[in-house]
């Protein structure tokens, strides 16, 4: 940086002040694609190229894995938003986000926050950010029948390995060491032990997946629509999969972990 003389500190200031009003008052640019709609400022050509072709691919994935490639309900004027900022600190000052975060969500607006570079928010955030809206535009948002572990389930779905869970699940189970369903449909992950927090995820994920491989992807579109209907999990997994109540559920979701 350069050396400036205290008495002409002031014009500095005074002179760069119009360049900051500029910057933050740049208009966005709008790179848009099938399901997508990218805000950028200056971010090189190439970056908002492999930000279009992850999130596409990433909606597709999610699409397809869950049955839900059918409903075309993001595209034209119901495409999400995703806007990138052109470096972290222009990120960390118009969103207000603490220095850690790698990316904001607004899941009822379908809109998503990141900055250039961060490859936390292109490889993890955003594919995960994108299932959570996904499934949830799916039963509805604010839909209080979904728990947060089958959220969090959904959404970590293609981040996760059934062979390794299942052998960890298996000896916890074992050792009674695991949340029973009452309990994860309970949990909060805020004030958890890390090993936990760990656990919800597994026992979430590993939900979801048994859902998904034992009766297929028809009938988990059947079970988001009785949720989207009814409001209501215990009915939903009834009319769905024929669970008379959320013990026999678990008790299912045992089995399937410990063979």
């Amino acid at each position: 940086m350069f050396r400036i003389m205290r008495f002409t500190a002031w014009l500095l200031i005074i002179l760069s002040l119009p360049l900051v009003a500029a910057a933050q008052n740049q208009e966005w640019e709008a790179l848009k694609s099938t399901h997508f709609i990218i805000f950028y400022k200056n971010a090189p050509e190439a970056v908002i190229n492999e930000l279009a072709q992850k999130a596409e691919g990433y909606y597709d994935s999610i699409a397809e894995q869950f049955g839900f490639n059918r409903f075309n309900f993001w595209t034209w004027d119901k495409r999400a938003k995703i806007y990138l900022y052109d470096n972290q600190e222009d990120y960390q000052k118009s969103t207000q986000s603490h220095a850690w975060s790698g990316g904001h969500v607004f899941i009822n607006q379908k809109l998503i926050q990141g900055f250039v570079g961060s490859r936390q928010f292109l490889n993890d955030m955003l594919p995960h950010e994108l299932a959570h809206i996904i499934f949830l535009e799916m039963i509805g948002f604010n839909n209080p029948a979904a728990p947060l572990w089958l959220q969090e389930g959904v959404a970590t779905y293609q981040q996760q390995n059934i062979g390794s869970v299942k052998s960890e699940l298996a000896d916890r189970i074992k050792r009674s060491d695991f949340f029973d369903l009452q309990s994860l449909s309970h949990f909060q992950t805020l004030s958890q032990s890390d090993d936990a927090v760990k656990l919800f995820y597994q026992e979430s994920y590993s939900l979801v997946k048994y859902l998904i491989d034992r009766y297929g992807k028809d009938t988990f579109v059947d079970f988001c629509r009785y949720l989207r209907d009814t409001r209501n999990l215990s009915l939903a997994l009834r009319k769905a999969y024929s669970f008379n109540s959320l013990n026999e559920f678990e008790a299912a979701w045992k089995d399937y972990i410990l063979k």
